[in-house]
Order: structure tokens, then sequence, then C-alpha cells
């Protein structure tokens, strides 16, 4: 798929992307994705021909995305820890507002091992690598090995992923406005640790 994604298209892509996040790959089918837009399986089919086309094009999508958001840090001209702190915050901005994208992430890494040792989760590395940098950029960190680094980094990320997605149920059992307390103290306490 190059340049402009078309209505249909897209709408089967964000359907699935919906659906994939929810129940995994193994746990939507193209009936599930047909039925959603109270369409046919065969139309599916006509334009991505499988389920792991309209699959790859769902990652093409969330990978899209978590680029754009690389481009803003990347393009960010501050400080070390200023950069880091604005990654982290867009990073968790996109993760509530997009939280299907943080969810099939997550599914993608817990369901579907066979696919990853495979290369599947490339569309995750730009996110990692960036992170890495971005610890190394930091005077305290810059001279920690890069197994270190990494570590630090799938840290990071999962705890913003996690707080993103988990925030329907600590709003239920705390209620809103301790929930807001508890964002708005989020990223310090976070980057305490560094």
């Amino acid at each position: 798929m190059t340049g402009q994604i078309d209505s249909p298209k897209k709408k089967f892509i964000d359907t699935a992307l919906r659906l994939f996040a929810e129940r995994g790959f193994y746990g939507a089918s193209l009936a599930d994705v047909a039925d959603e837009l109270d369409l046919t399986k065969q139309s599916i089919l006509y334009h991505f021909k499988t389920k792991e086309a309209l699959y790859r094009a769902v990652l093409s999508d969330v990978s899209r995305r978590f680029d754009a958001l690389l481009d803003e840090v990347t393009g960010l001209d501050q400080g070390a820890e200023k950069r880091l702190r604005f990654f982290l915050q867009r990073l968790l901005e996109h993760a509530q507002h997009a939280h299907h994208d943080v969810r099939h992430v997550a599914r993608e890494l817990l369901d579907d091992v066979a696919r990853i040792e495979t290369g599947g989760a490339s569309h995750l590395k730009p996110l990692l690598e960036k992170s890495v940098e971005l610890l190394t950029d930091l005077p305290k960190w810059r001279y920690r090995s890069e197994a270190e680094r990494t570590a630090a980094a799938c840290q990071l990320i999962g705890a913003v992923s996690y707080f993103a997605i988990s925030q329907p149920t600590l709003k239920a059992l705390w209620g809103q406005s301790k929930l807001e307390d508890t964002k708005d103290a989020f990223l310090s306490t976070l980057l305490l640790r560094l």
C-alpha cells in the first residue's frame, strides 16, 4: 500500500485494529471485522486477500503513528532531560488517545511469540531505539551499558503503556479526581527513578 489509504481500507484497518487489540490475532476473524462493518468477508478479502495481509496493514498503520511521534521528538531542540520528558509525555498522550495502538502492541508481544521471533515486531524497534538514544543523551546514563539503557527504556515504555491502558480501571477503583491527581504526578514520579 503506497500513498493515501482509501476510505474503505481505512475503515477495515481501524476496525481490525480495535478487534485485534481486544481479542488478539487468533481471537478476531475476518468475519468479525466484516460483521462490525455490516459487510461481507469477501469485501475485506477483495482489499487484503488474507487475514495476515490485513494484520500487516494494521501493524503498518500503528507503526506510522509511532513514527510520527518519534519525528516530533527528533525535531525537538532542547536539553536531554526535556527531550526525554517530552517523549514520555507524547507517548502517554498517544497511549491515552489511541489506546488501541498500545493494547495491540501488548497483544502482539503476549500472543504471538512465533511471529516476533521471525521479525514480526520490527515496528517496535524504532520506538525502543529512540528511547535508548534519549537515555544515552542523559549524563547519568551516557556511560551505562547498552543492556542497562535498553532495560531502562523497556521499563519506561512499559510503565507509560501500562498506566495509559489501565486508566479506565483506575478510574473505577479510585474515581476521576484521584486518577487526575495521579496522572499529574505520573511522569515526574517515573523520571525520579532515573
